[in-house]
């Protein structure tokens, strides 16, 4: 999961649709011993049944607030390392301090199920590309769109987008491991 790592803003992160994909498609490619894992934790939730499912937790309700995006100065390169630079907390350390409690065999279960749903969660954060953007336009927020996606850019990539590409009515496909073992 740690390999999705790449770009944040203070607006809601994708809409749900596209945390459901982003977590649908890890859980498609990650190992058969991770997907075991997957299953046995979230099990243990009594709120979720699978894992795309569970990726909305940090959203249902908005919680920690601060570790959804990652602001970059307006003259800045891009992401130079894995620090937050312009705070104390960010989708970065977001994802470092979740991965570390997940990967931690010794911490209590359910510590470990909050923390590979917040992980889940924030590797969405960071592939929507107004999540790692400028503070002074929040994400895209203050950007407006028109045309089918009309709003802002931030929710133009959030919604609109991923339910023009994949269709806001579409089940989402359950890949074959479902029918064996279902992440339930």
């Amino acid at each position: 999961m740690l390999a999705f790592i790449s770009l944040g803003s203070e607006a809601r992160a994708w809409g749900q649709l596209g945390h459901q994909v982003i977590c649908e498609i890890a859980v498609r490619i990650v190992s058969p011993q991770t997907q075991t894992v997957i299953r046995d934790l979230i099990k243990l939730d009594d709120r979720y049944q699978n894992f795309p499912d569970s990726c909305l937790f940090a959203d249902d309700p908005r919680q920690r607030r601060n570790e959804h995006f990652l602001n970059l100065a307006r003259d800045a390169a891009g992401v130079t390392s894995g620090e937050c630079p312009r705070a104390s907390t960010c989708v970065l350390s977001a994802i470092r301090v979740d991965a570390a409690v997940l990967s931690n065999k010794a911490a209590p279960d359910t510590e470990r199920l909050r923390a590979m749903k917040f992980l889940g969660h924030w590797v969405g954060d960071i592939h929507q590309p107004k999540h790692v953007s400028f503070g002074d336009d929040k994400g895209g927020n203050f950007i407006r769109t028109g045309g089918q996606c009309p709003g802002s850019l931030h929710s133009t990539w959030d919604t609109c987008l991923v339910q023009y590409a994949v269709g806001p009515d579409r089940q989402r496909p359950r890949p074959s491991f479902y029918a064996r073992s279902p992440l339930k």
